[in-house]
């Protein structure tokens, strides 16, 4: 389950908001220039994301359970390991208008200078 939180910068002093971790259905990335975010769901991950499904040990999550175990017990597909995951899921991601990559594990950048040293604060917004 992902979150949006307060947050601000040590380096400039800017305040924003940040939102991380994806949700039942889709990743949230991040460029790892410039921070800015950008979800991919799982529809578009197509055969990548069911690839994935049929090498886990159990569902991803609870809210597709049983969309999972039909996948791991049905699907014709050869299974992968989280790292051949990530790696598909970043390069269907692609880059950023930057020129930055859109990563699963970049930190959040604040918008104004781009320095990733920022103090995360309250949460105040959880999503799925």
């Amino acid at each position: 389950m992902g979150h949006t939180m307060n947050a601000k910068c040590h380096e400039c002093g800017n305040t924003f908001t940040v939102d991380k971790g994806g949700g039942f259905f889709f990743h949230l990335l991040r460029c790892d220039k410039c921070g800015k975010t950008k979800p991919i769901g799982f529809d578009r991950l197509g055969e990548l994301h069911l690839r994935y499904l049929k090498g886990l040990p159990g569902p991803y999550c609870v809210a597709s359970r049983d969309h999972d175990k039909h996948v791991r017990e049905h699907a014709d597909v050869e299974p992968i390991s989280e790292v051949e995951y990530h790696k598909g899921v970043e390069a269907i991601a692609g880059r950023c208008r930057c020129r930055g990559n859109y990563k699963l594990d970049a930190p959040p950048r604040c918008p104004k200078c781009r320095s990733a040293v920022i103090e995360e604060g309250e949460i105040f917004i959880m999503y799925d």
